[in-house]
């Protein structure tokens, strides 16, 4: 190894050179000399040899400031120095040290020093180079040389071991394959190296883009790969793939150039559309070839019902985002009977949506959009307010006042201008908080309790804050989101609703029944107020009466209803007692 070694010797004095020469002359080293600062670097820079032996007492630029510039060119900083003086002083060391200096040594040489010295520093420093070499020849195997990004190889590694986790967690994943539109004009206008500044920019811009966790690489060319794992791919892609449209799209400054380039891209899906990498990429491929006959900047799954989804739910969306300031939003009521009594002691605010085209959509269809786009926010305050007014508006007609109950969503509860919202709206509508509830689902609480520990304080806090103010508070859908019951008796609540999913079999499921008489029973230690959701028989009815539970609503009394066939069945009740005895 010791014979491919080259050796720069700088030193001014001629016979300093001479002597390093005569005592390594047998060692088998290439041996290069400098005499002055300026003319060392330049050699090293050119050479690169395997170690610089450096004078540090030299005319003009010496032996530190030699150093120094040395490690301040990445090419050069590695390089080992191992610096020859004559000083033998403990701060001429630590000022060696300081410039980067690997070791030293002092005038006159030692031969045996020197040799055993530039043997173990040759021998470590073409290991070193040997180590960095594979590191390079691996980085060349699994990376794209000029964006940086995983090549087909690693992507290919990736995709395996990401579909076999996928395979075991019953997930899916999203292959994107995206194609710049347009590029080879960019390359035959502006040139090659404009091009590849372009692919450069676009890679940055997809990683940035990118969901946390996925992989993004370029294949060929201008084609790039981005994969995410999904529990939800219509909505995730949904979410994402606009984006990364968007963010390719904005304008470029390249070389005084301003340069705007769009993409196509092409999705396919775990497992639908293949269990196989190969087959994935195909078929995303495949998808990526419709989007641009399409019209390019756009994107297209690989299956039609994919895309079918996917333009449904972008339609919604967009019609969702204009529903308040088009008035179609609606609000239907649902009667809650005090069973010892008969007495209507309340009504459940129910949200529907009514289209002009497609008439009434279902909850279920829109909510959850809602929630993930943040609409649910302004809905949320316009069904607040909606619910205020008019319960205050049928107190004002002369009806026996009752309480309103009113959904409050995760999105709604997390957001920091809740409470100063109600307090608005009570104020606006001068509607009593005595008849205001606000039901939380138990999963709203639960959720954060678990991921922020520090959110509890915070939640007792808004509960008691409403409290205070007189707003009763209910956990909806009670024995749906497994509560722990030492964080449930810490709550400042009024009412706990059980789940109708409960109520549905109560008297044919042993199960159920055991699950809905502990519900009521715990509620009770608690004192809280039971409330029963989708009470339609008189068997449910009697079960719950026999276990004590308090209040009951349902189709058994009254599906939720607009506002006239409302308004008339409070004025039928009004005072408002139910009569059971007619069911």
């Amino acid at each position: 190894m010791s014979e491919k070694s080259i050796i720069l010797v700088v030193d001014d004095e001629i016979v300093s050179r001479y002597t390093v020469e005569a005592l390594l002359s047998s060692e088998g080293y290439t041996l290069v000399f400098a005499e002055t600062g300026e003319e060392a670097i330049e050699k090293a820079a050119t050479l690169i040899p395997d170690l610089m032996l450096l004078d540090v007492m030299m005319p003009g630029m010496d032996g530190f400031e030699v150093c120094q510039r040395l490690r301040a060119n990445p090419r050069l900083a590695e390089l080992p120095v191992v610096m020859v003086t004559a000083l033998d002083d403990r701060d001429s060391r630590l000022r060696g040290i300081e410039a980067g200096a690997d070791d030293f040594m002092s005038k006159p040489f030692d031969r045996a020093e020197l040799r055993a010295r530039i043997r173990t520093i040759t021998r470590l420093n073409r290991y070193r180079r040997l180590v960095e070499t594979e590191e390079q020849l691996v980085y060349l195997a699994n990376y794209d040389t000029l964006t940086g990004l995983p090549n087909r190889n690693l992507l290919m590694e990736r995709m395996r071991q990401t579909l076999g986790r996928a395979s075991r967690n019953r997930q899916g994943v999203n292959v994107l394959a995206i194609d710049l539109d347009g590029f080879q004009m960019i390359n035959d206008s502006l040139g090659h190296e404009i091009g590849d500044k372009v692919l450069c920019e676009v890679a940055s811009r997809l990683t940035q883009a990118a969901p946390i966790g996925a992989t993004v690489a370029r294949l060929s060319g201008d084609e790039f790969i981005i994969m995410e794992e999904t529990n939800d791919p219509v909505k995730d892609i949904s979410d994402n793939a606009q984006r990364l449209l968007d963010c390719i799209s904005q304008p470029m400054m390249l070389n005084h150039h301003e340069v705007v380039i769009t993409a196509s891209v092409g999705i396919s899906v775990y497992p639908s559309d293949g269990e196989e990498a190969t087959i994935l990429l195909k078929n995303a491929n495949t998808a990526l070839s419709r989007a641009k006959t399409q019209g390019k900047n756009t994107y297209q799954f690989y299956t039609a019902e994919m895309n079918a989804m996917a333009l449904k739910r972008l339609i919604l969306e967009n019609q969702l985002r204009k529903v308040i300031e088009r008035n179609e939003l609606q609000l239907h009521y649902q009667p809650q009977i005090e069973l010892t009594t008969g007495r209507i002691i309340g009504m459940e605010a129910l949200l529907r949506w009514y289209h002009p085209e497609r008439g009434y959509i279902s909850p279920d269809q829109f909510i959850t959009i809602a929630e993930e786009t943040g609409l649910i926010i302004p809905i949320g305050e316009w069904v607040l307010r909606t619910a205020c007014q008019q319960t205050k508006d049928w107190q004002n007609t002369g009806l026996t006042p009752i309480r309103v109950s009113v959904n409050v969503s995760s999105r709604q509860f997390q957001h920091p201008n809740l409470l100063h919202t109600i307090k608005q709206t009570l104020q606006d509508t001068q509607l009593n908080p005595h008849y205001l509830e606000l039901e939380l689902t138990e999963s709203i609480l639960m959720e954060e309790n678990r991921t922020h520990k520090d959110k509890v304080i915070s939640n007792i806090n808004i509960l008691n804050e409403l409290q205070t103010m007189g707003v009763h508070i209910a956990i909806d859908d009670f024995g749906t989101g497994y509560s722990s019951l030492n964080y449930l008796k810490r709550l400042p609540l009024n009412t706990l609703k059980i789940d109708r999913s409960f109520i549905q079999d109560v008297c044919t499921n042993r199960d159920d029944a055991a699950i809905t008489t502990a519900i009521i029973a715990m509620a009770h230690s608690l004192q809280l107020t039971v409330i029963a959701e989708g009470v339609e028989n008189n068997e449910q009815l009697a079960f719950l009466q026999q276990k004590g539970c308090e209040i009951c609503q349902g189709y058994f009394f009254s599906p939720p209803i607009p506002i006239p066939e409302m308004t008339q069945f409070l004025e039928k009740f009004n005072p408002p007692t139910f009569s059971l005895l007619t069911h």
